[in-house]
């Protein structure tokens, strides 16, 4: 993946398909750091991910393809949760985007799932 940004801005890049358990932090005025997946990093199929979401609150919400889980990234303080949904979808390829939307929800694009997802953050 391509990302640009203005001066001052930070530009967070994932792995494409995501099969790294970590995905790194750019920032114009310092040198680049990685995120760890924290306890979460013990889960290692690919394509955990695919596409994501910001939210009012500035965190990164990240749509589960072969994930379990959704993922919830805190630049704030680097941290990164994963909110189990096993329960409700099961199935790989769920998801394959994530947008906001203006009820601050954030909406899942379906892959397999049989409809979209709402997440609330």
């Amino acid at each position: 993946a391509v990302s640009s940004a203005a001066a001052g801005y930070s530009v967070f890049v994932a792995t494409v398909p995501g099969d790294d358990d970590s995905f790194s932090l750019v920032d114009i005025s310092s040198p680049s750091s990685s995120v760890d997946l924290g306890g979460s990093s013990s889960f290692t199929m690919n394509s955990k991910f695919r596409g994501a979401a910001a939210t009012s609150d500035g965190k990164v919400i990240f749509a589960p393809l072969y994930a379990d889980g959704v993922g919830v990234f805190d630049p704030s303080d680097n941290s990164f949760a994963l909110v189990d949904i096993s329960g409700t979808i099961s199935i790989d390829k769920k998801f394959g985007g994530a947008a906001t939307a203006s009820n601050g929800m954030i909406v899942f694009a379906p892959w397999n799932a049989d409809g979209v997802g709402v997440f609330d953050p």
